[in-house]
């Protein structure tokens, strides 16, 4: 879901989903500097659509995935948006291999699990509140479908480590099992917890969410495994505030367990270590990488060699980090940078193929 703060208007429920913010009309002249200060706004590459099949094999290893809202009017998305697919390695204006369209509608969140199937969830229009999955063989064709449909759905997407789908949506997380998401339908969650709108799982199966609360908190392995009665409130384990919070999105750990999240309200990338996160407290990040080139940096993923990739709605573009860039607070400019089309949004989410 779009949720980090907003520090200029209050979030906007709509459909009985609570929605992330959107870049705002104080944003709109340091928006518009940076991203005229890339040439995307004149770039015939960045302009020209594609979308072709990847080969017959499905997504490669390493394959990236960008989601873009759409329209975002008052802090809700209101579509149409797309899921665009790039090659491992993909720079500059490189084009997408496929652009998913059908089936989208305000893609608020995306996660792709362990048989590299993309879940993707939508806020607005007639299809709000719904997740869609689009299989990997399904990302092979041209134009995909959605191959699954499970309602309601939400906001932010995780899976645990043993296949499970999470769903925030705003007010609560519900967990689907791996065998319900195995055909379309509305399955009974197997639990139900107080939720802001983001969420994601360190390696011990941990949950973790980023909230509009500017904090970062923890429900541990044992306390999902205890099934909550309707309305019921399990309180988190840690939580973790620190000035250097201002609209945390999802979170991702890195191989040491270190857990970084982008502030889309500072253009800061935090690391907190794994040491730090065994007990509430407030606490300066470890690291903190500060730069423009961020440009209101959303939901962050890590690929398989280490490397943090990061979202930049206000940019219009994706960055790479590398695992050396990473190991001490600066201004580093990113490994690499895919140039996207400029739209009404920009990039909010990225994932990549494991």
């Amino acid at each position: 879901m779009l949720c980090a703060v907003d520090s200029i208007s209050p979030r906007t429920p709509r459909g009985g989903w609570r929605s992330r913010r959107a870049g705002k009309v104080a944003w709109a002249a340091l928006v518009a500097g940076m991203v005229a200060s890339t040439g995307l706004a004149t770039s015939p590459a960045a302009t020209a659509a594609t979308s072709g099949a990847l080969g017959g094999a499905g997504p490669a290893p390493g394959t990236i995935f960008v989601a873009d809202p759409g329209v975002v009017s008052g802090g809700t998305a209101v579509g149409p948006g797309s899921v665009s697919l790039y090659r491992p390695g993909a720079s500059g204006h490189a084009q997408p291999e496929v652009v998913v369209t059908k089936g989208m509608d305000g893609p608020g969140s995306i996660a792709v699990d362990s048989s590299g199937n993309l879940w993707v969830a939508n806020e607005s229009g007639d299809i709000s509140g719904d997740v869609v999955e689009y299989s990997r063989a399904e990302l092979d064709k041209a134009s995909p479908t959605p191959t699954m449909t499970i309602s309601p759905g939400g906001g932010g997407l995780a899976f645990d480590p043993s296949g499970n789908l999470w769903v925030a949506n705003g007010s609560d997380v519900v967990e689907y099992s791996k065998a319900e998401l195995a055909h379309s339908g509305s399955p009974t969650p197997v639990i139900t917890l107080e939720d802001d709108c983001s969420v994601a799982f360190d390696s011990s199966g941990d949950l973790w969410e980023g909230s509009t609360a500017n904090t970062l908190a923890e429900w541990t392995k044992p306390q999902l495994a205890k099934p909550t009665k309707p309305g019921g409130l399990l309180l988190p384990k840690v939580t973790i505030t620190s000035g250097s919070l201002n609209g945390p999105c999802k979170p991702a750990f890195d191989r040491a367990g270190d857990l970084w999240a982008g502030n889309y309200n500072t253009h800061l990338v935090v690391e907190f270590a794994k040491a730090q996160l065994a007990k509430t407290a407030t606490l300066a990040p470890e690291v903190a990488i500060s730069s423009k080139q961020n440009g209101l940096p959303g939901d962050v993923a890590f690929d398989a060699s280490g490397d943090l990739w990061v979202p930049t709605q206000g940019l219009h573009s994706v960055v790479e980090y590398t695992t050396a860039q990473l190991s001490k607070s600066g201004s580093p400019v990113p490994h690499l940078t895919i140039s996207m089309p400029v739209t009404p949004n920009g990039p909010w989410a990225v994932a990549i193929e494991p």
